[in-house]
């Protein structure tokens, strides 16, 4: 079987499940229902060995945003790591049944105290968010003020009477991470879109380096490139395994597929994906020698966002991300890069800056 008949499968036990529980609902009540289903995976990140998010509640949102009603769908009170959701993994946040009708929104409640299972490193969670950087140092992520009522997600969907409607909400934790600047606090600011399994493309493959070794832990993305704003967006990302193998969703639209991972040279495929198709894609990697380009920071934002971009070795005229990171105001950030020219990009949230191309190896001002 491939990957999608084995998922479609699977899909259609869980459903017909479902339905028979709808039913014998029903049978009983004249209030016409449906089933939601909520999970959760991760557009992962290279930079962290974990990333660990505490989510307490998952509510929707019927009617309009004055009158409407919060339901709760889902209680999960668990302390996730996010770097273990990816290659297709989706954990279950709830799955419930609701009254027919349009909903609106999704909000994700984050907890203040993480659950009770060890971390990777065998140890307690010391805080209800938080990261493992490389050198397995632990770092609270700070939530912002803006974010304690909830992480709202404006998603219009149907839940329609006897079936199942499946909602998966993909973190990006490259986009919601922000590194410490000078005030030594590390930020959480989600960035959250929901998808949909069933209807979207699969794009997988292998990775392997110059002597057909299986790579892992090489960051594969979808990018798609916005030639007025200069700007790429990552429209989600996950990591090969120990295999060198990696899975992602797509809606339907064109991409850019980069695989990227420090001392190698980064490539990339084209693809135009459709609904219900599947895309093998595979890469073959050779050595970088590696520099570094240090970024100076300054703005009265929370956070900055950078693009390190070179032109796309796939698609003549086009960019590709080669790192995104989120940055904390007032700061000095080095980021490894393989040796070579690259043009910089920078969004504080007000305001867009794009510099001169800059060489590995160079100090850049990046004043808002």
């Amino acid at each position: 079987m491939t990957k999608r008949t084995t998922m479609n499968v699977l899909i259609m036990i869980f459903l017909a499940v479902c339905m028979m529980i709808q039913a014998c609902s029903n049978s009983s009540s004249s209030t016409q229902t449906g089933t939601l289903s909520v999970g959760l995976t991760d557009a992962a990140s290279d930079d962290y060995n974990a990333i660990y998010v505490t989510i307490d509640e998952v509510q929707v949102h019927i009617g309009d945003d004055q009158d409407g009603t919060w339901l709760v769908v889902g209680t999960p009170e668990t302390t996730f790591n996010l770097l273990e959701l990816v290659n297709g993994v989706i954990e279950q946040l709830g799955v419930t049944t609701l009254e027919t009708g349009q909903y609106t929104q999704v909000r994700l409640i984050v907890g203040e105290q993480p659950d009770e299972e060890l971390n990777i490193l065998s140890e307690n969670h010391p805080f209800a968010n938080y990261i493992i950087d490389s050198e397995n140092n632990y770092h609270e992520l700070k939530i912002p003020s803006g974010y304690k009522t909830g992480i709202k997600l404006v998603h219009a969907f149907d839940v329609t009477a006897g079936l199942t409607t499946e909602l998966v909400l993909d973190f990006d934790a490259d986009q919601s991470v922000v590194k410490a600047g000078t005030s030594g606090n590390w930020l959480l600011k989600p960035t959250i879109k929901v998808i949909d399994t069933i209807e979207n493309a699969i794009v997988d493959g292998v990775v392997t380096d110059d002597e057909s070794s299986p790579l892992s832990g090489v960051l594969i993305s979808a990018q798609v490139y916005d030639p007025e704003t200069g700007r790429i967006t990552v429209h989600t990302s996950t990591l090969t395994d120990e295999y060198g193998e990696y899975l992602m969703y797509l809606e339907p639209g064109e991409y850019s597929i980069v695989a990227y991972k420090d001392v190698f040279v980064p490539v990339c495929s084209a693809v135009a994906a459709a609904n219900n198709e599947d895309y093998e894609i595979s890469f073959t990697l050779s050595d970088a020698t590696m520099g570094s380009i240090t970024c100076n920071v300054t703005t009265n934002e929370e956070a900055v966002t950078i693009q390190f971009l070179q032109e796309s070795p796939c698609e003549a005229g086009k960019l590709i991300a080669i790192k995104t990171v989120q940055v904390a105001p007032g700061g000095s950030y080095e980021i490894a890069l393989p040796e070579g020219s690259y043009r910089i990009v920078a969004f504080d949230g007000v305001a867009r800056m794009e510099i001169p191309p800059a060489a590995t190896g160079t100090t850049v001002n990046l004043d808002f």
